[in-house]
């Protein structure tokens, strides 16, 4: 094999496992139930009506990232936060308003490569089933400097009307720690991207991400991706599969009853 060979073979092996990964990605939640799982739950004590699986699936973020943190220094604003999110989970989840659809909070990390698994999973199943999920993204991000700017640029971007172009830019670059980056980033899909860098130093920025934090150690969400699917909770990239025969579970279970403390 000559030294020409060995990049095109390598990029034909790529190109094909992301075909297959693709394919799977789609066409899984449609045989879900020609391979059921047997999935189980336990209660959350003092977080009515949520329940969460007993099984985890694959973590990008590992233990330890937020051990300690009901155990720092004591922080009021966290604190009040914390209690927010204990008086009225499902406003903290999903936001005010429910509507007919399942409601979806997910946490992710943009550094986070299983995080793109399960979301990849979620919008499957979103496209194949439109207007049955909402989907409420929360910022998490648990793996450094690189993760947190990314999360504050696209709350940021946000403000503008653009969170699904920066978020999607944001998803194709790596480790985006120069502001100067940032900003080029942002005019590059339309924003402007002074303003945008500007916002994300904003009291309302550090309130989303704070929240994002509270509902983490709420819920003991230790690592990401971690969601919400109607009352159930688990952390990881789970199967296709499991995440299908969930939605038919929540689904049926619809309206959820949000009782606050």
């Amino acid at each position: 094999m000559t030294g020409a060979d060995q990049p095109w073979r390598r990029r034909a092996v790529i190109a094909g496992s992301l075909l297959a990964i693709a394919g799977w990605v789609i066409g899984a939640p449609h045989l879900a139930s020609l391979r059921p799982a047997r999935l189980t739950y336990r209660d959350l004590p003092g977080l009515a009506p949520f329940r969460t699986l007993n099984t985890a699936g694959a973590l990008s973020a590992g233990a330890g990232l937020l051990v300690g943190i009901d155990n720092e220094a004591p922080d009021v604003a966290q604190t009040a936060l914390k209690a927010a999110v204990r008086a009225d989970p499902c406003t903290a989840l999903f936001g005010p308003e429910l509507d007919e659809r399942l409601p979806i909070a997910f946490f992710s990390d943009f550094n986070c490569p299983n995080c793109r698994v399960l979301e990849a999973i979620l919008v499957a199943y979103d496209s194949a089933n439109p207007g049955t999920i909402r989907i409420i993204r929360h910022e998490l991000p648990l793996l450094g400097a690189a993760s947190t700017i990314a999360s504050q640029a696209v709350l940021a971007a946000d403000l503008q009307g653009g969170y699904t172009a920066m978020h999607d830019r944001l998803m194709r670059t790596r480790l985006v720690t120069d502001l100067n980056l940032v900003t080029s980033i942002a005019d590059s899909v339309g924003l402007d991207g002074q303003r945008l860098v500007r916002d994300m130093q904003i009291p309302e920025i550090a309130t989303a991400l704070g929240t994002a934090k509270a509902i983490a150690a709420v819920f003991g969400f230790y690592g990401t991706p971690s969601t919400v699917i109607g009352r159930t909770v688990f952390m990881g990239a789970i199967s296709a599969a499991d995440v299908a025969q969930i939605m038919t579970a929540e689904l049926a279970a619809l309206p959820l009853n949000c009782n606050k403390a």
